[in-house]
C-alpha cells in the first residue's frame, strides 16, 4: 500500500520537541511533501492538553523534554487518545532506547541527526500500518454486525418454524379424528414424524443458544429421580404412538448439583430411543449408583437404551459446527447427543462406556455437590 496525496491530507500529526530548529524542520518538511494537517508544542504539558481536545494520528515525541521524560508522556498520551500512533525522537539514541520503544510499541524510531528521507519513510510506514489496523478493525466490526443479522435471521426462522410446526401437529390431531383409512393413516403417521423431527430441532437450537448465556450462578441441588418421572410421564403423553417401556427405581430422591435444564438433557437422552429405535416395543432402562472418583462424589447414571454410543462419540465436541465434519449424518440426531454432552459439562460431569463398548449403553456422571 502507498500512501497517496489524499491520504496524506487526511492525516494529523503533531510534533512535541522542545527543539525549535526541529519542529519547524518537521513542519516545513512535511508540508512540503503533502502533509497539511501538522502541529507542533515544546512541552509535554502542552501536548497533553492539545491530544485532549483534538485528535491526531501521529504524536512524534522527543525522549528529553524538559518537563516530562517522553516515555512517561507517552503512557498518558495513550489513555488520552488510544487510537493515536506515536514515534519517538532521540538525540542519543542507545540500545537502552531502543528495548523501551519496542516495549512500548511505539510505532516509529527517529535518531537525531533525522534527515528529510527518514523521516518520510518513517512517517510512510507508520500510516501504512495505521490504515491497515483501521481496516482491520471495520473488517471485523462487519463480521460483528454480520453475525448479529445472522442471530436474529435464525432467531426469526426458528420461532416461525416452531409456529408453523404446532399448527400442523394441532391440524393432524383433527385429521385423525376424522377416522382415516389404514393407508392414509401411513401418510399421517410420516408426516407426524416429520413434524417432530423439526420441532425438535427447533426446540434444541433454542437451548444451544440458551446454553452459551448459562451461569454457574444458577445452578443448585436438583432431584434427578423427580426429573426422571416428570420427564417420562410428559414423554408418554406426547406420544401416545410410540410402544415404549422406560424403568427404574425413580422414586427414591438423588440429589445432582445442576439447574433446570436437567429436563432438557433427560428428555433428549429419552428421545434418541423413543424416535429413532425400530423395535416394535422399544425398552429403556436407568439404574443408578452414587460413587466416589478422584476424591469427588457422582451420581452414575447407566442408561440402556438405543444407540447412545452417538452421545459418547460427540462428547469432546465443543462447538456445533464441527458436528459436519466429525460426525455421521445419521449421529446428528436433530443436535440432541451434542446439547446432552454440552450440558453435562456445564454440570462439571462425564461420559463413558461400560466395558465392552456396546453402542446401546452409557454411565453419565453428575456432581452430587458443588466443587469448591
Amino acid at each position: 500500500m502507498t500512501v497517496t496525496e489524499s491520504i496524506k491530507e487526511t492525516i494529523s500529526i503533531l510534533i512535541i520537541d522542545d527543539d525549535n530548529d526541529i519542529r519547524d524542520l518537521f513542519v516545513e518538511i512535511m508540508n512540503r511533501y503533502g502533509y497539511k494537517n501538522v502541529q507542533s508544542v515544546g512541552t509535554g504539558e502542552e501536548g497533553i492538553k492539545l491530544l485532549s481536545k483534538t485528535f491526531f494520528n501521529i504524536a512524534m515525541i522527543d525522549l528529553q523534554l524538559p518537563d516530562i521524560k517522553g516515555m512517561d508522556l507517552i503512557s498518558q498520551l495513550r489513555t488520552i487518545s488510544p487510537d493515536s500512533d506515536f514515534v519517538i525522537i532521540t538525540g542519543y539514541g542507545t540500545l537502552d532506547s531502543a528495548i523501551k520503544a519496542m516495549q512500548f510499541d511505539v510505532s516509529g524510531y527517529l535518531e537525531k541527526p533525522i534527515s528529510a528521507d527518514k523521516l518520510l519513510l518513517t512517517l510512510d510506514e507508520v500510516i501504512v500500518k495505521q490504515n491497515l489496523k483501521l481496516e482491520n478493525q471495520k473488517f471485523l466490526k462487519d463480521i460483528e454486525n454480520a453475525n448479529k443479522e445472522i442471530l436474529f435471521l435464525n432467531d426469526l426462522l426458528v420461532n416461525n418454524v416452531d409456529d408453523l410446526n404446532q399448527s400442523l401437529l394441532l391440524t393432524m390431531v383433527q385429521i385423525e379424528s376424522l377416522n382415516p383409512t389404514a393407508e392414509q393413516k401411513k401418510v399421517l403417521q410420516l408426516f407426524q414424524q416429520t413434524i417432530r423431527k423439526n420441532a425438535r430441532l427447533t426446540r434444541n437450537i433454542k437451548k444451544l443458544q440458551a446454553i452459551g448465556n448459562k451461569s454457574e450462578e444458577n445452578l443448585s441441588q436438583i432431584d434427578a429421580s423427580r426429573t426422571f418421572s416428570t420427564v417420562i410421564n410428559r414423554l408418554k403423553s406426547d406420544y401416545r404412538d410410540k410402544n415404549f417401556e422406560i424403568t427404574g427405581d425413580f422414586t427414591q430422591p438423588r440429589q445432582v448439583y445442576a439447574d433446570n435444564d436437567l429436563n432438557h438433557m433427560i428428555s433428549e437422552l429419552l428421545l434418541i430411543s423413543i424416535l429413532n429405535d425400530p423395535s416394535p416395543k422399544i425398552r429403556i432402562n436407568v439404574e443408578f449408583d452414587e460413587i466416589k472418583k478422584e476424591d469427588k462424589d457422582y451420581l452414575k447414571m447407566n442408561v440402556r437404551a438405543f444407540q447412545l454410543k452417538y452421545i459418547y462419540d460427540q462428547r469432546e465436541i465443543e462447538h456445533p459446527t464441527n458436528l459436519k465434519t466429525e460426525t455421521s449424518a445419521q449421529s446428528f440426531q436433530d443436535l440432541g447427543p451434542f446439547i446432552i454432552n454440552s450440558l453435562i459439562r456445564f454440570y462439571k460431569g462425564y461420559v463413558e462406556l461400560p466395558e465392552g463398548g456396546k453402542r446401546n449403553l452409557l454411565n453419565i456422571y453428575l456432581p452430587l455437590h458443588k466443587e469448591v
